[in-house]
């Protein structure tokens, strides 16, 4: 992206859950506030030297950095001093512009990545980016936030009672079978695995070891952590009169892998036993789903879940998608733009166990599953798996998985959007040979209704369109590479 296209990008971008800009004559205290909120949220960039949107438009917004140097100077030690613990990936840069007087001036720009610390202000407070705004949170929202981020993991807490009688002892064989242990003492061999401990002379099972032996975690734990499936008739959930369902909702529980098993087999016999469609003199099948597509989305959601929420994951099944709702945020480093490429085990515990069940293991465990997801999605021409965390849903992550076979167009749209990261009718129109701006309308509205994309109106220059998983990633705001100067140890 050259130098012009990125302060264009900065000039269209409201302030929301990862962008937030300031004049340097704003007080550095507030700006730390945000920088903070941005570090303990899903990271982003903060500009200084940029009004506020609502105060100014277009070119007008750029008042620059030497407006108060002295605030700047005063920010960037207080970025250093002042956060605790200190930010582990932040970098900043200056970016030349024209400012609103006509004169040289630059924008600092500060890049602020997620990590698992909760960040505070010293002798302040502990602050979350909620929309365009931050919020204090308090000592109970801190606790669900280091859940939430993965600082601390709920598979390794011990339940108030756990007693071996809870256990599917012939589970618990299977498992020793396929690690060669010869330990013949249960509690002795989930001590070595992690999935116990030794307190003094008592002996207890953890979370992750109810949740992967106990016959009913539910039960055992005292808390929803099952899966819940809900197949509807159509493509939406009716509201009104009777519900569309093809059958009644029901919950899988029990361990952990057969949980997987259970919602995948139903899924598996649901495809295979659904009748072929005639297309054109053919008759094919109706789903097209890859079925290891399907089962490590389930896999996932089970291994990465938030196990501190009490709630089930929401399985959803339509004609045209399968949903997939995971209580719990993307934890450490995770976000939208890097899912496919970078790990983060929120459950180490039970991503370990589950994977040592040799032949029988739900998960490969090598890093490679999303990224294969999307390959398999494309071999069988259908649309990429969907990932949508806050703000499009309630402290939950959400793939969608589409029965829909792509429109020609839509790879070249895709690849532009990757560089982009927006689109207009008329760039749609530009990067695909598409003459008729009435036929781009179409294919946009048609992409928008299947969440493939959303529709922003920012000002009155026009419409353009993004994918809707943008909003949690960073990489909108990649800096031109010539302006990338770090202004800051």
């Amino acid at each position: 992206m050259e130098t012009k296209e990125f302060i264009s990008l900065l000039l269209s971008s409201q302030e929301w859950q990862i962008f937030e800009c300031k004049r340097a004559l704003a007080k550095p205290g507030k700006a730390l506030e945000s920088i903070t909120a941005l570090a303990n949220s899903e990271g982003g960039l903060f500009v200084v030297g940029l009004e506020d949107p609502e105060k100014a438009q277009g070119t007008n917004r750029l008042i620059g950095i030497s407006e108060s140097p002295d605030n700047v100077s005063e920010l960037l030690n207080l970025i250093h001093k002042e956060i605790d613990p200190p930010l582990k990936a932040v970098n900043t840069s200056e970016l030349e512009i024209t400012n609103a007087a006509g004169k040289l001036d630059k924008l600092l720009l500060i890049y602020i990545d997620p990590d698992t610390d909760i960040h505070s202000i010293k002798n302040d407070g502990t602050y979350v980016r909620r929309g365009r705004s931050n919020r204090q949170l308090t000592a109970r929202e801190i606790l669900q936030l280091k859940y939430a981020k993965g600082a601390i993991s709920y598979e390794g807490e011990l339940p108030e009672s756990s007693p071996l009688e809870a256990l599917d002892m012939g589970l618990v064989e299977k498992y020793k079978k396929y690690t060669g242990s010869a330990e013949p003492d249960v509690f002795e061999l989930l001590i070595n695995n992690g999935l116990a401990v030794r307190i003094n002379e008592e002996k207890r099972i953890n979370n992750a070891g109810l949740l992967l032996f106990a016959k009913n975690p539910s039960i055992a734990l005292k808390r929803k952590c099952g899966i819940k499936i809900t197949h509807y008739l159509g493509t939406q959930p009716n509201y009104s009169g009777e519900p569309n369902f093809l059958r009644r909702p029901f919950s899988v529980e029990g361990p952990l892998i057969r949980q997987i098993e259970e919602a995948f087999d139903y899924i598996k016999n649901w495809i295979e036993t659904s009748p072929p469609r005639l297309e054109g003199t053919r008759f094919k099948n109706k789903y097209r789903y890859p079925l290891w597509v399907v089962h490590e989305a389930i896999t996932n959601a089970v291994i990465h879940r938030d196990y501190s929420i009490q709630n089930d994951i929401q399985m959803r099944v339509f004609d045209d998608r399968i949903e997939i709702e995971s209580p719990g945020v993307f934890a450490g480093n995770i976000t939208i733009s890097n899912i496919r490429s970078d790990r983060f085990a929120r459950n180490p515990l039970i991503e370990r166990t589950l994977n040592r069940f040799g032949d029988e293991s739900p998960n490969l465990d090598i890093g490679e599953g999303v990224n294969r997801m999307f390959e398999l999605m494309k071999e069988a021409n259908l649309y990429d798996p969907l990932y949508l965390p806050p703000p499009f849903t309630t402290n939950s992550v959400l793939v969608i998985l589409f029965n829909l076979e792509k429109i020609s167009y839509w790879d070249t749209v895709s690849q532009y959007l990757d560089q982009f990261h927006k689109i207009t009718n008329k760039e749609l129109r530009k990067v695909t040979g598409i003459k008729d701006s009435v036929k781009a309308s179409r294919l946009l509205s048609a992409w928008v209704k299947n969440k493939l994309l959303e529709k922003v109106r920012p000002s009155k220059k026009g419409t353009f369109y993004r994918r809707p998983g943008i909003k949690s990633s960073t990489a909108l705001f990649s800096p031109p590479p010539e302006n990338n100067r770090l202004s800051a140890k």
